[in-house]
């Protein structure tokens, strides 16, 4: 039995061959079917891979506030020296 990816090829390669619309019809059809069972079969493969793999550790440090750095003092404002 031909391998899924052989199979659409032919297919695929039968339909670019035909003329008529009357030949083209069920090439269609089973070019779709067999398209439509890749897909799935694929689907169900890859369904449980995991695509996302975390490489860095998380550390339970609290992120920094940036309201806070805003709330301080700032160096390039002029200070008020009271004179």
């Amino acid at each position: 039995m031909l391998r899924m990816e052989d199979r659409i090829r032919r297919l695929c390669l039968e339909l670019l061959a035909k003329k008529g619309d009357e030949e083209v019809g069920p090439i269609l059809v089973e070019l779709r079917e067999a398209l439509h069972l890749h897909i799935e079969r694929m689907r169900e493969r890859f369904g449980a891979y995991p695509f996302l793999v975390e490489r860095r550790t998380r550390n339970d440090s609290p992120p920094v506030n940036k309201q806070d750095k805003e709330d301080g003092p700032n160096e390039t404002r002029p200070r008020d020296t009271g004179i």
